[in-house]
């Protein structure tokens, strides 16, 4: 039940934080227009590097996104708060990362498909673009929320350093996952073992994440 309340609570304060979720997907939308309008399309098949692009667009929206997603809770006190109640960040921290891939991760999946689909893929192939961008950006989003964590009070530069070798592997294997789809051979291994990661890495990052904030505060 106090999940429940967790992730209630988050969902209405992302929800009524236009900018924060809102921003993220119309930046994300800007750049995968942008791209097209600014080489000569005549002299390019977009359909062999445009996952590049969705790829390049996911790892700085996941940033972005995540970005400050801790840090009003730090300011106003109320981590110190939940700290005093609890001795725990993890059930916080889980909500307030499966939150923001329901509001900003999974609409940038939907975006991105779209986007694929638009630019020469086969309306066969969106759903597994569309399951693949998703499971990356559970991925991403535990990566960028650990970084967000360690730079609460230091500056985002120093969650730049420590999160994306991190989410380097990730990267990895979504490009994978975008190769599996293209020539069509491997798409379900690849699924499976990038939804095995996620599930490891958002049961193991709350943790870390947990940790750090405390330090914060002690």
């Amino acid at each position: 039940i106090q999940m429940i309340n967790f992730f209630s609570l988050e969902a209405f304060k992302l929800r009524h934080k236009l900018r924060a979720w809102l921003g993220p997907l119309l930046i994300m939308i800007l750049v995968l227009i942008a791209f097209p309008l600014s080489i000569d399309i005549s002299q390019y098949d977009l359909n062999k590097f445009y996952f590049s692009v969705i790829v390049v667009s996911l790892l700085m929206i996941s940033f972005l996104a995540t970005e400050s997603i801790f840090s009003e809770d730090y300011e106003d006190g109320s981590l110190e708060q939940i700290h005093l109640e609890e001795k725990d960040f993890y059930k916080i921290t889980l909500a307030k990362i499966l939150v923001h891939v329901f509001f900003i991760g999974i609409p940038m999946a939907l975006i991105g498909s779209i986007f694929s689909f638009a630019n020469g893929v086969s309306f066969a192939e969106v759903p597994k673009i569309f399951v693949t961008l998703s499971i990356s950006t559970l991925i991403l989003f535990n990566v960028f929320a650990f970084g967000s964590a360690l730079s609460i009070n230091k500056g985002s530069m120093l969650g730049v350093v420590a999160s994306l070798p991190l989410a380097l592997p990730a990267i990895v294997l979504l490009g994978r996952g975008v190769r599996s789809v293209q020539y069509g051979q491997g798409f379900f291994e690849v699924s499976v073992l990038m939804a095995g990661v996620a599930l490891i890495v958002t049961a193991l990052m709350p943790i870390i994440i947990s940790a750090t904030l405390k330090t914060h505060l002690e």
